[in-house]
């Protein structure tokens, strides 16, 4: 009998740490910064074309829930989980937009990510502050890469919903695979792999994960880029400034 009580016993712990840990994450995700009305302008203007912005600009309640959200940023606990910080990045980048729309290009305002500040957390950030200094360095994963958005066309596409810290592991998974698998983010040629600057911008990111950025590529397209032998040469690719506007050509 004793076996059997033993094996129960294990299975008994195993199952109040997984109960622990999903605790945790309902937790998490209760103190977390309300996404909701994020959730709500992300359904009404974002899409696989990009952002509508003329929609967003014209939609007096989505610009109030922008404006809602953007205002909780403000006072949002710095302690707060990754997902948090995510959405409150790309809604900064949003907000930033639209007030300022019809644009271009966010190249065409001085300063756009380095200069102007923006209230997150009790202190004025710019954004380049929020993604190096607190995304990049608190969190260390190479995945936020796919998940920030910068407001280009040659950014990985604005997620179309608010990031939940509960789910976050397999959504920032589906961001590599969708960016990984895409010919506009990685293409194959004849005798090397043109890649988004955005995966030279932030080499060491990927690196510091895999033994390599060709290796860190493969874990997300596996089928895709498994024939490439180590030596592959990766070059940088192009990249396309313009406004990520759904409206555009």
């Amino acid at each position: 009998m004793r076996p059997a009580i033993e094996h129960k016993s294990r299975l008994a712990r195993l199952c109040d740490v997984a109960l622990a840990a999903a605790l945790l994450l309902i937790a998490q995700d209760a103190r977390a910064l309300d996404a909701s009305p994020w959730e709500r302008v992300l359904s009404r203007c974002a899409g696989q074309r990009g952002v509508n912005y003329a929609k967003l600009k014209a939609d007096r309640d989505a610009r109030g829930d922008l404006a809602s959200f953007v205002h909780s940023i403000a006072s949002m606990s710095s302690s707060e989980p990754l997902a948090a910080w995510l959405n409150a990045y790309n809604a900064l980048v949003v907000s930033s937009v639209v007030r300022r729309y019809p644009l271009r290009s966010v190249m065409d305002i001085p300063g756009f990510f380095n200069k102007e500040r923006h209230r997150i957390a009790g202190e004025r950030r710019t954004l380049d502050e929020i993604e190096h200094d607190i995304i990049r360095k608190r969190f260390r994963d190479a995945r936020v890469h796919m998940a920030l958005n910068c407001a280009a066309r040659s950014c990985p596409p604005l997620h179309p919903h608010a990031f939940r810290q509960r789910t976050l592991q397999a959504t920032l998974d589906r961001l590599a695979r969708n960016v990984v698998t895409s010919p506009r983010h990685v293409r194959i040629g004849p005798a090397q792999l043109a890649v988004s600057p955005v995966f030279f911008w932030f080499r060491k990111d990927f690196e510091t994960e895999a033994s390599s950025l060709l290796a860190w590529l493969k874990r997300y397209a596996r089928s895709r880029l498994a024939g490439l032998p180590q030596s592959t040469p990766i070059v940088k690719g192009d990249y396309d400034w313009r406004l990520n506007d759904a409206r555009g050509p």
